[in-house]
């Protein structure tokens, strides 16, 4: 890996060399591929910079590295503002790469520098980066243009604490733009790649970014223009260099080589023209031979193309989410890179992804390339009709969607404390105060909030929106957490509309729900309904409550029982508390979590006609009824043969069951109403 980047470097250095002689550069150039001891008389050292390791270290590597500022000036000659050759605006570039190594942590950055003032200014540690002071910032006598590479949000004014910004006689950025949305980031401890290029007759900064990953395979990369004259703020005679700081948390502000060139815009001129003279050429020499293939290929990729999308928005509601262009998707996932992977399920892989126009971090769900075409596409509009036009505190909203080029792409609010399960099975704690450290992550409190959260989610599909929604798939995993641990019930992949003004719709053949939260009946009817809901609903609240996974089996006096029964026995021995998750201790409402138990409970109950509905659990939950009364021996699972339909329907299924069930294979579903 050391030596691809020696190797790497020295063709970057070579490379910029060369198109410095083609260009025709005056009046300004040097390189330094690295450094060494030689070239300390090359440069002006604030105390504390030096250099070291082959690096220009710009602040402090020895000693107390804490609240420290440095700047490291080239000396030995300065950049001219005016090019004297026809009296304009000198038009330059540059390239360096930098190195920041957090030591306890990162803070606060570097800025590489312009200006007519070398010195350091006193007290620029911490926010300040080297560049002014409290008494300076945004004083038009500081003649400082600087880009910085800011690694601590030490300020209101900071995006956060991974961004690149443009900086005008001030350390308030006049331009600043993230780049942890494009796997960048700066405080990693490995080169970042940064080039600067300056055109005077159009006053732009065009500064361009590249990280390259840790295995030497690619890169993530991020490029900008930023119109600025420099004429307001610079006086002729400039100082080229780097400035950077420390605070509380400290690190390494390392430049490992420096190019610098200044640029004959005539030259260049001349130069671009002569590309596109060639470039002409080559394109009309090659233009007979592939028209005709490119034209006859284009055609039938956007007959293909028009097709597969007509059908797929047929199926849509015409009006709902925001349809994303699967470029602007991609550039917002920095092209789907591993590096932005949220979570991957059965339905596909979600990535963290920035949406410019909207300012905001979004989750992106790309459905998996290795589901079936008809089931993915079926899950997709699904998801999309279902909970498109849904709004509910409790609901994950969906923002917009794409389907282009083969892509099915979802496109939700993002929520950085991720799915429940991740914290419930964690058993993680974190302290409240310095004085307290048992509290755990998930208190009684924020369990029981998720729980009504989750309720009234339910409720709202089941009865208070215009279509009666099944959501099939409740489990811990489905459920997001905001800041301030509110639920919001997501993934609506299986969810299915089952009754339009009083009209039932029977509509799928997917296997629904997750092992451990479906109900008896629905392995032997096929079918999912209101009480199939409920069902998972009652063993979700059990999983909050015992922090245990309805997926596995535990221990109870020597027997191996699964969450439902595991928690029935408790109840009917009178050992309802002893149901709570070894984390919380006795910390814990005791009459909410009876309560809530016997709620769960009753919800699971074998006869789904004895289920309570979704209504009526958000009424006990608030404490508008009484909590129910399950029996306290757990009632047999027994099929109601009632009517000759459901001997038709058994017979179909191939099954008669009586006494009690714990998992049976899954089966083909369809959808009726309650």
């Amino acid at each position: 890996m050391a030596m691809s980047n020696s190797i790497l470097l020295s063709l970057f250095f070579i490379s910029s060399a060369a198109l410095a002689d083609v260009q025709g550069c005056s009046c300004l150039r040097f390189t330094y591929p690295s450094f060494d001891i030689t070239n300390k008389d090359d440069f002006s050292f604030s105390p504390g910079s030096a250099i070291a390791n082959g690096s220009l270290q710009i602040t402090s590597n020895t000693g107390n590295l804490s609240n420290q500022s440095g700047r490291v000036v080239y000396a030995r000659e300065t950049l001219k503002l005016w090019n004297r050759k026809d009296a304009a605006l000198t038009s330059f570039r540059t390239e360096f790469v930098l190195n920041i190594l957090p030591q306890n942590g990162a803070g606060e950055g570097m800025a590489f520098i312009l200006t007519n003032n070398s010195s350091l200014p006193s007290d620029s540690s911490g926010q300040w980066l080297g560049v002014c002071n409290n008494q300076t910032d945004g004083a038009p006598t500081n003649r400082i243009v600087a880009v910085e590479f800011d690694t601590c949000k030490s300020s209101k004014d900071d995006l956060d604490s991974n961004h690149v910004g443009l900086d005008l006689n001030s350390i308030k950025s006049d331009k600043q733009y993230p780049l942890s949305n494009l796997s960048i980031i700066l405080s990693s401890g490995s080169d970042v790649f940064v080039s600067i290029k300056y055109n005077s007759t159009r006053h732009v900064f065009l500064v361009s970014i590249i990280q390259y990953n840790t295995t030497g395979n690619g890169g993530h990369t991020w490029r900008e223009t930023w119109l600025v004259d420099l004429s307001q703020h610079l006086r002729d005679e400039i100082y080229l260099g780097f400035a950077g700081s420390t605070g509380d948390y400290t690190e390494l502000n390392q430049i490992k080589s420096w190019n610098f060139t200044t640029i004959d815009d005539d030259a260049v001129v001349e130069t671009r023209h002569v590309r596109k003279v060639f470039l002409s050429l080559v394109t009309l020499i090659l233009f007979p031979i592939c028209w005709f293939l490119v034209l006859l290929m284009r055609r039938r990729v956007k007959q293909q193309t028009r097709l597969a999308y007509c059908n797929l928005e047929k199926m849509i509601d015409a009006h709902g989410p925001i349809r994303f262009k699967i470029k602007e998707l991609k550039h917002a996932t920095a092209n789907f890179s591993p590096h932005r992977k949220l979570g991957r399920g059965g339905g596909g892989t979600v990535y963290l992804g920035y949406l410019n126009r909207l300012n905001m971090e979004v989750a992106v769900k790309r459905v998996s390339a290795n589901n079936s075409s008809s089931r993915g596409e079926k899950e997709f509009v699904a998801e999309v009709n279902t909970i498109g036009k849904l709004s509910h505190r409790n609901l994950v909203k969906l923002v917009g969607l794409c389907h282009e080029g083969g892509e099915l792409l979802l496109v939700y609010d993002y929520f950085p404390m991720g799915s429940l399960d991740k914290h419930l099975f964690s058993h993680a704690t974190v302290c409240t105060s310095s004085s307290d450290t048992s509290t755990p992550e998930l208190t009684w409190e924020r369990r029981y909030r998720i729980i009504c959260g989750v309720a009234s989610a339910l409720d709202y599909l089941h009865h208070g929106s215009s279509k009666r929604i099944l959501h099939r798939d409740v489990k811990a995993s489905n459920v997001m957490l905001d800041e301030e641990y509110n639920a919001r019930l997501g993934d609506f992949g299986l969810a299915r509309v089952i009754q339009i003004d009083g009209v039932t719709h029977h509509s799928t053949q997917a296997v629904a729900g997750t092992r451990g939260y479906m109900a008896h009946e629905s392995f032997f009817t096929g079918h999912a309904s209101l009480d199939t809901d409920v069902y998972a609903f009652g063993v979700f609240v059990m999983e909050v409550i015992s922090g245990k996974s309805p997926s596995r089996s535990m221990l109870y006096d020597r027997e191996e029982l699964y969450i439902v029964d595991w928690t029935w026995r408790h109840y009917s021995e009178g050992k309802v508390l002893e149901t709570a998750d070894a984390v919380l201790g006795v910390v814990y409402n005791e009459a909410q979590m009876d309560c809530t138990v016997r709620l769960a409970l009753a919800c699971c109950h074998p006869n789904p006609r004895e289920r309570p509905s979704m209504r009526t659990a958000v009424q006990v939950l608030i404490g508008g009824m009484p909590a129910p009364d399950p029996p306290f021996e757990k009632p047999t699972f027994v099929w109601p043969l009632s009517g000759k339909q459901q001997e038709i329907e058994l017979r179909h299924v191939g099954v008669l069951f009586t006494g009690q069930l714990s998992f049976c294979s899954k089966t083909s579903t369809s959808l009726t109403g309650r």
